[in-house]
């Protein structure tokens, strides 16, 4: 069961092994959860939605839209973190912004993202387009998602823009079959595993044999994504968990990463060799 008796039964890991094989990245990704682990508090802000566990904290950005009613409220707290996760796969974005924020308070805890090679800069200096500024110069490049400043990128690569909703020079993400197979480097926002677009693009990026690298706080970093073609989930880790939580309830937006959320990376081993 995903929630304890007397509280309103919400469909957790047990529905979702029954999920068809289009959904096999998502079940991995839950089923690397331990089972037995307590959910301490949910919070859902204006931007963030953050999750305590026992096992730790994490962190997505909240997704609006999809289909039907937000079912979760305080039934949340009856729930174990693998049945939590579990969400990651509703249709409601914001349920599933819960369960990709459920994930990483596995994925992403300092102990767990350490023990799978994580990268630390000093503050500031870790955004992923900077990291591999070098990398993409003279290539071409895509990003999904119109990033803040991504703009800065169009001067050294052949920039492409990939937004739902597009501005200026945006493609329309549909354009994604069109293009992201040709590119030799793909950056993905975080959030296409909330949203349910991530296994298509990342299988439109094998075709590519370029790199893809994932960006933003949703980001889960688990090494299973290597195998579907992720060289580097550059994500955040939660530092201390009680100024992010009350830097979310404030409704920080960017602002969070000064506010004890720390930018963080985890790369293929030997890809930039």
């Amino acid at each position: 069961m995903g929630m304890c008796e007397g509280h309103e039964r919400i469909p957790g890991w047990a529905e979702m092994q029954q999920l068809p094989s289009q959904w096999d990245m998502y079940k991995r990704l839950v089923e690397g959860v331990p089972e037995g682990i307590a959910v301490k508090d949910v919070c859902v802000g204006n931007h963030w939605v953050f999750v305590e566990a026992e096992s730790g904290c994490g962190m997505a950005l909240v997704v609006s839209g999809g289909r039907g009613l937000y079912r979760l409220g305080s039934n949340v707290l009856h729930m174990s973190l693998r049945d939590l996760a579990a969400q990651c796969a509703s249709w409601n974005f914001l349920e599933a912004s819960v369960g990709v924020a459920a994930l990483n308070a596995w994925y992403s805890t300092s102990e767990n993202a350490t023990a799978v090679g994580m990268k630390i800069e000093e503050k500031g200096s870790n955004d992923g387009f900077e990291l591999y500024r070098r990398l993409c110069a003279g290539k071409r490049v895509t990003v999904v998602g119109h990033f803040p400043l991504i703009e800065r990128l169009a001067d050294e690569c052949e920039l492409t823009i990939l937004e739902r909703v597009p501005r200026g020079d945006d493609y329309p993400d549909p354009a994604c079959e069109f293009i992201i197979p040709h590119q030799d480097f793909t950056f993905i926002t975080g959030i296409t595993l909330t949203n349910k677009t991530m296994p298509r693009l990342l299988q439109l990026s094998k075709d590519s044999d370029g790199s893809v690298i994932l960006v933003g706080p949703s980001v889960v970093p688990a090494p299973l994504l290597f195998e579907y073609g992720v060289d580097c989930m550059a994500g955040s880790v939660i530092e201390d968990p009680e100024r992010a939580k009350a830097a979310i309830l404030r409704a920080e937006s960017s602002g969070i990463f000064k506010h004890g959320v720390q930018k963080m990376r985890v790369e293929r081993p030997g890809w930039v060799d």
